[in-house]
């Protein structure tokens, strides 16, 4: 990652080029659009949709490899930063301290109780697609904001409704999860009336996942003149790709590696920007990249701690490795989730979804 080229705080913002397209970037527009927004996931899903077999096995070397340097880094990278904002741990005493205890205990209570466990799993593969889908909103309104698109809470609320859309076609067609949670699909499949209304409602929302976005698009920039990039809607678009045309899993396994892709780098965009506007005495001390670099690195070698080292304390209870470091993995997304809807999110009170556009937070998911 191109860390140096991120912008610093001490330097006088550029000011966004209203209108055009391509809208105001993080680092540069090759970074921002085919890794944050997701353009470089078209060519890559086109592939597997031909080719299904070009997606890892879950218990293959490239997997693991991918999991730490990616997925597992950026599940750390979200405690790491809890602890790093500034203000963060006296802002939440209660997620900073005491939330990682209930986890820790979560994780021995679904070993012990296999029902517990199969539920904390489904919970976590309901609420992984949206996860997604808040943090494509989050990244789709910041993008817009920083381009000096100045939206208004419509604008915010159909934007969010669409951004949705993947989480909903996944809840209603996932077998690891949602519907299938308290449905079964077999019995909808029994039921003719019932089955064509569900095929209506899937064949509805997988039309939508790629018509909405494109109809708000035209309709803010060309009727409203809300100037919203480009970005905005491929962030919408490529999000929505992986839950069609593969199975649930395969989706779920690309999804989740370049959400986590996105994670990091506006994570570590956002450290950076923080330690470079120090305003103690000393100020900052180091270069940017040493900075990112070192976010990174950290979240790295916290992530082989949470993920390899913690699942251990279970073994002497009679539960395997695998074992632990299965349900540990499900644990971790669902402490993720909830952190992340603390230090990223903020709602007013009638709970619309916002952008704390002042400071620049990105309301990544909840």
């Amino acid at each position: 990652m191109h860390v140096a080229a991120i912008p610093l705080a001490a330097r006088p913002e550029p000011i966004a080029t209203e209108g055009t397209l391509l809208g105001r970037c993080f680092i540069n527009p090759l970074i921002d659009y085919s890794l944050v927004a997701g353009a470089i996931t078209i060519p890559i899903f086109i592939a597997i949709y031909f080719i299904p077999g070009l997606t890892p096995a879950v218990d293959g070397p490239i997997t693991l490899r991918s999991f730490l340097l990616i997925n597992g880094s950026h599940f750390a990278a979200s405690t790491l930063r809890l602890y790093t904002k500034p203000g963060a741990k006296k802002a939440f005493p209660f997620l900073s301290w005491g939330f990682p205890v209930i986890c820790l205990l979560a994780v021995g209570w679904g070993l012990a109780r296999p029902a517990v466990g199969s539920n904390l799993t489904a919970l976590y593969f309901t609420w992984s697609p949206y996860h997604y889908a808040a943090q494509t909103y989050g990244l789709a309104v910041m993008y817009a904001m920083r381009s000096g698109a100045r939206l208004d809470q419509r604008d915010k609320w159909q934007m969010w409704w669409v951004c949705l859309l993947p989480f909903l076609y996944s809840f209603i067609t996932s077998k690891q999860g949602g519907l299938s949670w308290f449905v079964s699909h077999d019995l909808i499949a029994k039921l003719p009336a019932l089955s064509a209304a569900y095929q209506g409602l899937v064949g509805l929302v997988t039309v939508g996942i790629f018509l909405l976005p494109v109809s708000l698009f035209w309709q803010l920039r060309r009727m409203r003149g809300r100037n919203v990039p480009l970005s905005s809607l491929t962030l919408q678009i490529t999000n929505g790709i992986w839950w069609l045309g593969t199975d649930y899993l395969n989706g779920w396994w690309w999804a989740a590696m370049f959400h986590s892709l996105q994670y990091l780098i506006i994570v570590v965009v956002q450290h950076v920007k923080e330690q470079m506007a120090r305003t103690d005495k000393s100020g900052p001390l180091h270069r940017p990249l040493v900075y990112g670099g070192g976010f990174y690195g950290i979240s790295f070698v916290l992530a082989i701690f949470l993920f390899f080292v913690v699942p251990l304390i279970y073994v002497p209870f009679g539960f395997t490795a695998t074992q632990s470091f299965i349900m540990m993995t499900v644990v971790i997304n669902l402490h993720h989730f909830v952190v992340d809807g603390f230090i990223w999110r903020t709602r007013p009170a009638g709970g619309q979804p916002t952008v704390n556009t002042r400071q620049q937070n990105v309301p990544l998911a909840v």
